[in-house]
């Protein structure tokens, strides 16, 4: 008879630390997301220096304005999943 595997199992770590599951909460798509929007603002960036009129200045302001609450949409998204390895490597921009 086939013995079923209980909910319970057993592991080396002791049962008084917490074992961290961050890999089976991980989300490559918003990781994916966070790197785009790390690539837009750079793009951003770029593009306001280079611009000289003063309509395309302003949207560029605008555009950098969507894209940084963007970007804290996105780590607040992380931090509510507990990712740390993506906070770690997409730190706030300084």
């Amino acid at each position: 008879m086939l013995q079923t595997p209980s909910k319970t199992t057993q592991t080396l770590l002791s049962p008084r630390i917490p074992r961290d599951n961050e890999h089976e909460r991980y989300h490559p798509e918003l990781e994916e997301e966070l790197k785009e929007c790390l690539f837009c603002l750079q793009r951003n960036a770029m593009m306001f220096d280079l611009e000289v009129d003063s309509d395309l200045i302003e949207q560029r302001i605008y555009e950098r304005q969507a894209l940084l609450c963007r970007y804290r949409y996105l780590l607040s998204r992380a931090r509510e999943l507990g990712l740390h390895t993506i906070l770690k490597k997409y730190q706030p921009l300084g």
